[in-house]
């Protein structure tokens, strides 16, 4: 009886903490742009999320683009929760009115935590320090056409976490006998 118990008790912390949502939002296949009745537009993709009003952003050639107004978007978890940013490609995308710059910022809840400015014009690959962990989400937003991808996300330490709890629930469970 106490090693199911204690095997319940595992199981129950493992799950509880969700899937550590480590992944490469790749735009690869792109699935379809749901548009509300609002006019707001969301896009999912390999547990994110991307929310923005229907003119921000597309999927297109394998990439996100937006720019096409002043509009920003916002990338995030599927359902919430926090999650680093660790890296995305970034070019400029012609939309007939110059390269312009980029605008990211890093947010917690409604709170700026980081920000970065990028010139269009040059592009290439960004990464990005501790300054973008645990972060809820990330708003695009640009005076430019430009395309993302491959954008690279860590676990958050929620996750890491409540699995360390759950192993050392284990070894007490067992240490008990």
């Amino acid at each position: 009886m106490n090693r199911l118990l204690g095997t319940l008790a595992l199981a129950a912390a493992l799950c509880s903490g969700g899937t550590a949502h480590a992944g490469l939002v790749n735009f690869d296949n792109p699935g379809l742009v749901d548009i509300d009745s609002n006019g707001v537009a969301t896009y999912g993709e390999a547990g994110y999320v991307i929310t923005g009003p229907a003119a921000s952003f597309l999927p297109i050639d394998g990439t996100m683009v937006g720019g096409f107004d002043a509009t920003s978007f916002t990338f995030g978890l599927l359902g919430g929760g926090s999650f680093g940013l660790k890296s995305l490609d970034v070019a400029p995308y012609d939309l007939g009115f110059g390269p312009g710059t980029l605008a990211l910022v890093g947010l917690v809840g409604s709170t700026q935590v980081a920000s970065r400015n990028v010139d269009l014009a040059g592009g290439g690959s960004l990464s990005f320090d501790s300054n973008w962990a645990n972060l809820t989400s990330v708003s695009f937003s640009a005076t430019g056409g430009f395309a993302l991808d491959n954008i690279a996300t860590v676990p958050e330490p929620g996750s890491f976490m409540l699995a360390g709890a759950g192993l050392l629930l284990l070894a007490a469970v067992r240490r008990r006998r």
